[in-house]
């Protein structure tokens, strides 16, 4: 039963998936969020956009050097007509919209929405929040301000909106554009049934990393140097409520980008004490306690798939990454969790200050992994800012903001957290691509075409 309405301007409410969202997947923000506004009485449509832009396949028009006329301006909201080819053609009397982003391409899309729904209705309020806006710096959310009038910042939606709500109570809210923030923990016990759930879901599980000091990882900054977890037993009654979902559900996908051994080994025999039946899958970082025993409770607690994000199985390049894993762990992990599930293995490509040796090496040990993992994600590193990488590039030899030969795409027009850079040394570049030929020999049936597709592209570029 639907709470009374408390006295705020949300009567009439549009809620607006991200189009980089694929169609077989449901956006879970978009459950946090509607679950709020169910709370709180509000009424609510969703205009689902989902599968629009491929994020994988990106269209080139999303891409834009860093020294194009619209990097960091918001006149590309208002020109980028090509923008509506992912809109629908009317606009229909809301008197909020709220933005859901979860990749940079979104929000081109979403701001473009906005300045057409004001044309209409000039009187409604934009509010745009998620994963792709919690990762961006100040000048890049003063762009994004003068679009929408309100940008949150942050993963607790309930503090969020309850700031939001606040602030358009005050009479100066036509006049003045907010930015509110939030490193707070989401708590909302999120409600299934609000939304047409699609067949691959994900479950909140905790945000954070609980090692966060990777050179190329912005974790420890998202989440204000702190991991959580959330409690095994919380995340034990979605999986109820999924299981309630007549078989709809085909995946769910844990959100941590890692566990402690404490931690999942609680969620694990929650898991399988419980019996549901709801198959799923987690990222996991490769440490040393990720045993045989580690394998057989996830597989009986109804683990499919585990992604290792190794980057690397070179101890030397491990060091430069600063992964705090040995290629020893890495390989224990993954031999030892292949006898109860699947194994992806994640391959990190173009880090710098690497030798041609640690490179051969490196292959020898893919090598012999290979019978034990059923996907590989080979991925060039992007330098994201608030990094190691991005704070001292000097340091390993890199140079930022490069517009020739850089080894990264440059991401929506600037309002995206990924800086373009380069090799100092081309000689950098040219040994990793003789590196790229020889690996994509040796796993070409284990790869997505759509990573290669990637790579050959920035070869392009030299």
């Amino acid at each position: 039963m639907r709470e009374k309405n408390p006295r705020v301007m949300l009567n009439k409410v549009l809620v607006v998936s991200s189009p980089t969202s694929e169609k077989d997947k449901t956006q879970t923000s978009l459950i946090y969020l509607v679950t709020m506004l169910n709370r709180l009485g509000i009424h609510f449509d969703l205009l689902d956009l989902s599968g629009k832009i491929d994020y994988f396949d990106s269209p080139l028009d999303f891409f834009s050097p860093c020294d194009s006329e619209y990097w960091l301006s918001p006149r590309i909201f208002h020109e980028a007509s090509w923008l509506d080819d992912y809109l629908p053609g009317s606009f229909a009397p809301f008197d909020t919209v709220f933005y859901s982003a979860l990749f940079s391409p979104d929000i081109l899309v979403h701001g473009r929405h906005s300045i057409n729904q004001k044309k209409h209705f000039p009187d409604c309020k934009s509010i745009i929040g998620g994963a792709a806006i919690s990762c961006l710096n100040s000048r890049q959310l003063s762009i994004i301000s003068e679009i929408f009038d309100y940008v949150c910042v942050g993963y607790d939606i309930e503090y969020l909106m309850a700031q939001v709500i606040e602030s358009m109570k005050k009479p100066d809210v036509r006049s003045i554009r907010r930015c509110v923030k939030s490193n707070g923990i989401e708590r909302i016990q999120p409600n299934y049934e609000l939304l047409d759930v699609k067949p691959f879901l994900t479950v909140y599980t905790g945000n954070g990393c609980n090692w966060g000091k990777c050179r190329f990882c912005n974790s420890a900054n998202l989440f204000n140097h702190r991991h959580y977890s959330r409690p095994a037993g919380e995340i034990a009654n979605d999986f109820e409520k999924i299981a309630q979902l007549n078989g709809k559900i085909d995946d769910v996908m844990l959100s941590s980008d890692s566990f402690s051994q404490k931690g999942l080994a609680e969620l694990g025999s929650c898991l399988r004490l419980r019996k549901l039946n709801v198959p799923y899958n987690i990222m996991l970082r490769a440490e040393k306690w990720v045993s045989d025993e580690v394998g057989k409770l996830l597989g009986e607690s109804g683990c499919t798939d585990v992604f290792i994000g190794a980057e690397s199985l070179n101890n030397a390049i491990l060091r430069i990454l600063n992964k705090g894993l040995s290629a020893e762990n890495i390989i224990n992990a993954i031999k030892n969790l292949s006898k109860y599930v699947k194994v992806t293995l994640g391959l990190m490509l173009f880090v710098p200050s690497v030798t041609e040796k640690q490179l051969d090496e490196q292959l020898l040990t893919v090598e012999r992994i290979l019978p034990n993992v059923v996907d590989i994600e080979p991925e060039i590193l992007s330098v994201v800012q608030g990094t190691e990488f991005a704070s001292h590039p000097k340091d390993y030899g890199i140079k930022l903001w490069a517009t020739e030969r850089n080894i990264n795409d440059s991401w929506c027009y600037g309002l995206s957290p990924d800086i373009p850079w380069a090799f100092c040394n081309s000689g950098d570049a040219q040994m990793w691509f003789e590196y790229y030929d020889k690996l994509r020999g040796l796993i070409e049936d284990y790869v997505q075409p759509h990573y290669w597709d990637s790579i050959d592209e920035v070869r392009l570029r030299f």
